[in-house]
């Protein structure tokens, strides 16, 4: 690499080199199935320089030269065994419990509004089931739902409407009354919210510290444009569900 003797070039994002930017099919599908596999950012790094090197001396395209960018990740996955991280399924599991305690909460807070216990039948907990491995499927069905995202995105969002159909059809029948008054509930989980919130900033917080894909090569002048970008990206996702909890709260309070 060429450096200036005793200055030490920060880390670039794979996103910022040239090679990338033009090849981002191909990047982007081989980034996303490593990730999938929970190597390390770095590590993929590293892997996509070897491609990038590879390449720019041949003067080949990646697909010429390596194939199928799925199928080249697992095979070199298959034949190294990096250190895992497990941010993409943590990641899943903390959205799949904040989106059931909001589902929960904010039904707590209409039923805190008119007066009336918080009550469930099996066919809603069924439903809330569904939701939630819906949810937790999603890093599973991320590869399919890129290839073919109308089709995926369509099953994927019939499941959790006809679970949120489901539920409310439910709402008439026989149901078990929760012995916890809706408003304990309602606080309850939005502070459970709020837990998962600040895990889920700290999985992301740490990726962006410590997992970035970053390449090995001589970095490009645009380097900094994704540090800068970064705090934004890892700050606003954590905080999606708390403020949807609160409107949705808000709503229901208002209108229920």
């Amino acid at each position: 690499m060429s450096e200036s003797p005793g200055v030490q070039a920060a880390p670039q994002e794979v996103w910022e080199r040239p090679f990338v930017r033009a090849h981002q099919e191909w990047c982007s599908a081989f980034v996303l199935e490593l990730r999938l596999r929970d190597v390390p950012g770095p590590v993929i790094g590293e892997r996509l320089g070897e491609v990038e090197g590879h390449c720019t001396e041949t003067g080949e395209p990646p697909s010429a030269a390596f194939g199928d960018p799925t199928d080249y990740a697992r095979e070199i996955d298959a034949e190294s065994s990096p250190e895992r991280v497990s941010g993409v399924w943590a990641i899943a599991a903390l959205g799949a419990g904040q989106v059931l305690a909001m589902l929960v909460g904010t039904d707590a807070i209409r039923h805190w509004a008119s007066g009336e216990p918080l009550t469930y039948n099996p066919v809603q907990l069924g439903c809330l089931a569904v939701v939630a491995a819906a949810l937790l499927c999603l890093p599973r069905v991320l590869r399919p739902l890129m290839a073919h995202p109308w089709v995926v995105g369509t099953a994927l969002f019939a499941v959790v409407t006809a679970a949120g159909v489901g539920a409310a059809a439910a709402g008439g029948t026989s149901s078990t009354v929760v012995p916890v008054s809706p408003a304990v509930i309602a606080i309850g989980l939005f502070a459970v919210v709020l837990a998962l919130s600040w895990l889920e900033y700290r999985e992301l917080a740490g990726d962006s510290a410590d997992d970035l894909v970053t390449s090995p090569l001589t970095p490009e002048p645009r380097a900094n444009t994704a540090a800068r970008r970064s705090g934004w990206s890892t700050f606003l996702p954590p905080l999606m569900i708390p403020i949807y909890y609160l409107a949705v709260g808000l709503l229901s309070w208002v209108f229920g």
